[in-house]
This record gives C-alpha cells, structure tokens and sequence, in this order.
C-alpha cells in the first residue's frame, strides 16, 4: 500500500528558517543554515538575501524529497505523518 506524508510545508518552512544561523565569510557573503538538516544552505550578499535564497533552498529540498521519497530532515515542532493513500482518497 502506498504510502503519504503529510505535513504542513509552510510552517516547516517558518520553524526551518526560525532555526536558521547566519554568519559572514571572510569576503562578506553572508551564508545561512539550518543546524542538523542537511542540505539545507544557501548564501547571499546580506542577510535578507541569505534568507530567501534559503526558503528557496528549503522548498527545492522539500519536493525533491517528497518526488524521490527521500527522508526530509526533522524540524522541532512540526510532525510529518505517513498516510495509507487509499484513506486519503476515500
């Protein structure tokens, strides 16, 4: 039986950016992540940039893990559960 997450991807995406440590490389970029999910980084010349190139980031990660059913990385406060698709669709 197949086999579905379900989740809410905005909020995992407000809690993964809440999460998210910004510093300056020694030329001035500004590189974002998210602590403990990998893949999850992007850089930017400031800090605003930094961040929506990270949401981007985010949401890219997202459908490729839900395209490949790869695992997403667990971030506090938000469940992913799994779903029979038959229920689903009832």
């Amino acid at each position: 039986m197949k086999k579905i997450r379900v989740f809410p991807i905005s909020q995992y995406i407000a809690a993964a950016l809440n999460l998210a440590e910004y510093e300056r490389d020694e030329n001035g970029t500004v590189i974002a992540t998210v602590p403990n999910a990998s893949g999850f980084f992007a850089q930017g010349d400031s800090f605003e940039e930094a961040r929506q190139n990270l949401r981007d980031v985010i949401e890219g990660n997202i459908a490729l893990a839900l395209q490949l059913n790869l695992p997403l990385p667990i971030i506090e406060g938000i469940v992913i559960e799994e779903q029979d698709a038959e229920t689903l669709a009832a």
